[in-house]
C-alpha cells in the first residue's frame, strides 16, 4: 500500500520499509507567550517523518483509522486529506469507524458463542 503525504510532495510504500505509522502531539512555541499544540501523523522507519497536521487529535485518529481500513481491504494507495478536506468528510469518516465498531462487536460475541457453547 502506498500512502501520499498531506501536501503531496511524497509518497510513502508502507510495505517496504516502514514501520509504523503514529499519532504525535506536540507543543509548537512560535509565539513566546502563547503555546500551540499541534497534531501530526507520522511514518517511522528508524526516525519519524511528519506526513499530515490536523487541528485535532480525533481528526488525526480518523485518518490512521482509515489508513488501517484500506490496508486491511488491500487498497493499492492512500490519500491522506487536507484540513479542508478533513472538514468535509469528517462525518463519513465518523461513520466508517462506528460501523467497523459494530461489526468488531459482533464478531466477538459470535466469537464468545462458539467458543463458550452457548
Amino acid at each position: 500500500m502506498y500512502i501520499l503525504s498531506q501536501d503531496k510532495t511524497r509518497i510513502y510504500n508502507m510495505s517496504g520499509h516502514i514501520e509504523g505509522i503514529g499519532y504525535e502531539e506536540s507543543k509548537d512555541y512560535k509565539q513566546r507567550k502563547t503555546e500551540n499544540i499541534r497534531h501530526t501523523i507520522q511514518v517511522f522507519d528508524g526516525c519519524a517523518e511528519e506526513i499530515a497536521e490536523f487541528k485535532t487529535k480525533e481528526d488525526c485518529m480518523l485518518v490512521i483509522y482509515a489508513i488501517f481500513k484500506g490496508m486491511e481491504q488491500d487498497s493499492k494507495a492512500v490519500e491522506i486529506p487536507t484540513q479542508e478536506e478533513m472538514e468535509k468528510q469528517k462525518d463519513l469518516i465518523k461513520q466508517l469507524a462506528e460501523a467497523g465498531q459494530e461489526v468488531a462487536a459482533g464478531i466477538e460475541d459470535l466469537l464468545k458463542e462458539m467458543f463458550n457453547g452457548e
